[in-house]
């Protein structure tokens, strides 16, 4: 099923009689803007004025271009569910299943979208790390937190023969135990919040599995004006104390972090510790532990630097939230069509906005 199709089974909030302009040429309109670098609904109103004869290629405008207060009020009707699915569906008409394994978990908050009476709004996101896209996203409810919304966003997921990584805040016995039920493996970050078993494992390391024999990998990374040594040890849990109470657990991880800046003495260590349902043995679990952190450097920083999310100042949170579930539709789209590693993403959202053959095709 392609875009247009998507968006013509979205039922329409209005009442028929004051409808001036169809509901899939609104949200349609957005979203090419969106590609195009708009960032406010009067973007929008005067990024469609300009480009009315493309977008009539792809659907109805036969009212002109619709005002940004139109667009504002469209998405304060209409359920960000709605959007999240149009996200989903749309994820899986671009995603190659076969070359994907890996699935970061993460939340990220709408800092602009806090108010005096209000906190963030928060989302938990599924990003496909070998492709760069974002697989689903759920809101998490305001009366709630990430720990009840990540099994409902698992719920969505097709993880079967993949391995899931959460940080801390999601490493929960249950979301271990929904995460073996669907066939799925683990990567959990462990620290403090589960203070007895994360003290077991960090004096287990200390005491016995700090060895070669143990040892995944041990490499340095000099970048950004400083040089950083990191060692990855891993062992066996089954014979260790609480270990039992965590659904799929096999082995556990330990990453030492040794950093020190560009000609500076000072040097710093820091350890890390994750539980796995793979075995100890696995030699990609020290690759799957850092390529959790693309959720944050490959979606959430291109999400606030390149894309202006941070600064997002929309006041109803409805049409907050959906406006950014059409960023991340945006950056896939961008993702998957054009895989010219010579142009930055930056440089692929203005050629959007500049050269309609080039957002014709993202369109298509």
């Amino acid at each position: 099923m392609n875009l247009i199709e998507s968006l013509n089974k979205i039922p329409d909030p209005r009442e028929a009689w004051k409808v001036k302009h169809n509901l899939s040429a609104l949200i349609f309109v957005n979203l090419s803007g969106v590609l195009c670098g708009a960032e406010s609904w009067s973007d929008i109103s005067d990024y469609c004025e300009s480009k009315i004869e493309m977008l009539r290629k792809f659907v109805k405008l036969d009212n002109g271009a619709p005002s940004g207060d139109t667009f504002r009020r469209i998405f304060t009707l209409i359920d960000p569910i709605i959007i999240e699915n149009l996200l989903r569906s749309n994820a899986l008409e671009l995603v190659n299943k076969n070359i994907q394994t890996n699935i970061a978990i993460d939340g990220k908050s709408l800092k602009g979208s806090r108010r005096h009476d209000l906190k963030c709004l928060q989302s938990i996101t599924a990003f496909c790390h070998e492709q760069n896209l974002v697989l689903a996203e759920i809101g998490v409810d305001i009366k709630s937190n990430e720990i009840t919304a990540i099994p409902l966003l698992l719920d969505l997921l097709e993880i079967k023969g993949k391995t899931i990584t959460i940080d801390a805040a999601g490493t929960q016995r249950e979301i271990a135990k929904k995460i073996i039920e669907k066939g799925g493996d683990y990567v959990l970050s462990l620290k403090e919040n589960h203070p007895k078993f994360y003290e077991t494992i960090v004096n287990h390391f200390k005491n016995n599995a700090i060895i070669p024999e143990n040892r995944l990998e041990d490499y340095f990374d000099s970048s950004h004006g400083r040089t950083v040594r990191r060692r990855y040890f891993s062992c066996n849990l089954a014979s260790l104390n609480g270990s039992e109470k965590w659904p799929g657990i096999k082995s556990s991880i330990a990453v030492e972090t040794i950093s020190s800046i560009n000609n500076d003495s000072k040097v710093t260590s820091e350890w890390r510790y994750y539980i796995s349902s793979k075995a100890h043995t696995e030699i990609d679990l020290a690759s799957i532990i850092r390529n959790h952190w693309s959720i944050e450097n490959k979606l959430h920083w291109v999400l606030d630097m390149n894309m202006k999310e941070d600064a997002d100042r929309k006041s109803e949170r409805r049409s907050a939230k959906s406006f950014a579930l059409l960023r991340r539709i945006a950056l896939n789209i961008v993702r998957a069509k054009d895989m010219n590693s010579k142009r930055s993403l930056r440089r692929k959202f203005k050629c959007a906005g500049w050269d309609d053959d080039y957002l014709i095709n993202l369109l298509k």
